[in-house]
């Protein structure tokens, strides 16, 4: 139970301020701050860290590291970020994160650079999810010359300058996902089909650890060329559906992009779902339900809002002079028996 002994008045936040921040109803918190049960950990857990929130900031004279992230992806992608953030924002004292997130099939690298160097210079730190491109590298390093510190998240842009990287280890996600299909497929002369999209650097780090594992591990198992697509899964569906009439079924299909939904919907128009091992990466809601259904087999994921967290932290600590080199986030492999969101 909450101490609030007659003699003494709470100063701390209200009930209905902690409800607002953790996106909760009243009833919700007030079960939580009494300790009743009724409450599902994960959201005891939201409603606890906003009450931490508000009473560190309602302590604090300090104003809130103020962060951007710019994210270029999918629009299931682009909506399981701004979900992390706006989790970071509700739990994580003294920091706010504005996002903006553009789709990968609409974007101009060159406008989005241009976004990015203006709005990240009024920042206190900037964070990125976003393509190989000179334009996007250069509008980093005029960041980084200002002295705003820059994180890459998910996916590295090394030429850039960038002064942190955090996320996995995507030739060891790579690597993970040939071993998967591997030890899925027979032990005979199979093709495997990869699907890729624009030049993010995580892609073709997966790309290549996959390769190497299937060259000295598997080398009965041979990739075909690589289908190219837009990450939007209408077109995905269309270009893999010509791909197929063309050149038969692959006994797998390793995809390093977004558009799982068009790769599946791909197989299943084919009547292939079912016999295709399909793996893919990213663990949101439509991936979910496509291992739960059965047509994806092993989702590579990671944290979402883990590595959102360790990277406004990093901001924060190094806006205090303290600058460390990240570890690379835990990878994490979800089949239809544990991919829980």
């Amino acid at each position: 139970m909450v101490d609030h002994p007659q003699n003494r008045v709470w100063k701390g936040p209200t009930v209905q301020e902690i409800a607002r921040l953790a996106g909760v109803g009243p009833a919700t918190v007030d079960r939580v701050l009494n300790n009743r049960s009724g409450v599902r950990e994960r959201t005891r857990a939201r409603v606890l860290g906003a009450l931490e929130k508000l009473k560190h900031e309602s302590t604090e004279s300090d104003v809130p590291v103020q962060i951007r992230l710019f994210c270029d992806s999918g629009e299931t992608f682009n909506a399981a970020m701004a979900a992390a953030a706006a989790e970071v924002n509700r739990t994580l004292a003294g920091i706010e994160i504005e996002g903006a997130y553009v789709t990968t099939s609409e974007v101009d690298p060159v406008s989005f650079a241009r976004q990015i160097e203006q709005e990240g210079s009024g920042a206190d730190g900037v964070v990125v999810i976003t393509r190989e491109h000179p334009a996007i590298n250069r509008a980093i390093r005029k960041l980084r010359t200002i002295g705003i510190p820059v994180i890459c998240l998910t996916t590295d842009l090394p030429s850039s300058r960038r002064s942190a990287y955090i996320g996995n280890d995507q030739y060891a996600a790579g690597s993970v996902a040939a071993l998967l299909i591997g030890n899925a497929l027979p032990k005979e002369r199979s093709s495997i089909l990869i699907v890729m999209s624009v030049p993010f650097r995580c892609q073709q780090e997966r790309e290549m650890g996959f390769r190497r594992v299937l060259r000295s591990d598997f080398p009965y198992l041979k990739i075909e060329e690589r289908v190219i697509s837009d990450d939007r899964p209408e077109s995905t569906c269309e270009q893999l559906t010509r791909y197929f009439e063309a050149n038969g079924h692959p006994a797998a299909i390793y995809n390093v992009a977004g558009a799982n939904r068009g790769v599946a919907k791909a197989l299943e128009n084919a009547g292939k779902a079912g016999e295709t091992v399909f793996v893919g990466h990213e663990l949101t809601n439509h991936s979910r339900n496509l291992l739960e259904s059965g047509i994806m087999d092993y989702v590579i994921s990671h944290d979402f809002t883990s590595e959102v967290t360790a990277a406004a932290r990093w901001i924060k600590d190094n806006l205090n002079g303290f600058t460390t080199e990240p570890s690379h986030s835990p990878i994490l492999v979800h089949t239809r028996y544990n991919c829980g969101l």
